[in-house]
């Protein structure tokens, strides 16, 4: 039995005015994700300010590693190649006149890639030899002023006194209750 096309076409068209017009869904598109960011170089000096003639601890960053890495400096006696080592320490020159230096660090051993800054405060003083004249301890020195005995440190003050005064007390009540124990149980 044949319907007539009217009734046949009713129920597409209600879905089509239910479900409103037919759009094709967009694709999905795949991405791949993204990589995390790899840090841009850096550098490092502790401590930030020396004397000069004192070693520094120089810890470098590259973005290809520190195979090549060098850091270099007015401050330095020499420059100080990483040769894959995150951290070096470096000497700075013991002719190095106090003041603010720029410490450079090279990545791939000719370019700038980072560079931070070290205060050399004051020229490390070379030790000079003494020779101490020996002295003769006096005989039977005199005493001058007070007896010094100390700074009283030793004496019972503050927490401590409180802390025994309390032990005592509690000891005294202890000592009293066992007392009255024994008289109430006749021993």
């Amino acid at each position: 039995m044949m319907l007539p096309l009217g009734l046949s076409i009713a129920p597409a068209l209600t879905a089509v005015l239910v479900l409103g017009p037919f759009e094709p869904s967009p694709t999905p598109t795949t991405s791949e994700p993204t990589p995390p960011a790899t840090p841009a170089a850096t550098v490092s000096i502790v401590p930030p300010s020396v004397g000069a003639g004192a070693p520094v601890t120089v810890s470098a960053v590259c973005d290809g590693g520190t195979a090549k890495a060098v850091a270099k400096s007015d401050a330095f006696a020499g420059s100080g190649a990483f040769n894959g080592a995150a951290k070096l320490t470096v000497k700075t020159s013991a002719q190095a006149k106090p003041g603010k230096y720029a410490v450079d660090l090279l990545c791939d051993g000719t370019a700038v890639s980072a560079s931070t800054s070290l205060l050399i405060t004051q020229t490390t003083p070379t030790p000079t030899p003494t020779n101490p004249t020996p002295t003769s301890p006096v005989p039977n020195p005199t005493p001058s002023g007070p007896p010094q005995t100390g700074g009283g440190s030793a004496s019972a003050s503050g927490p401590f006194l409180f802390g025994g005064v309390v032990l005592i007390g509690a000891g005294a009540v202890a000592g009293t209750l066992a007392l009255r124990r024994r008289r109430e149980n006749g021993v």
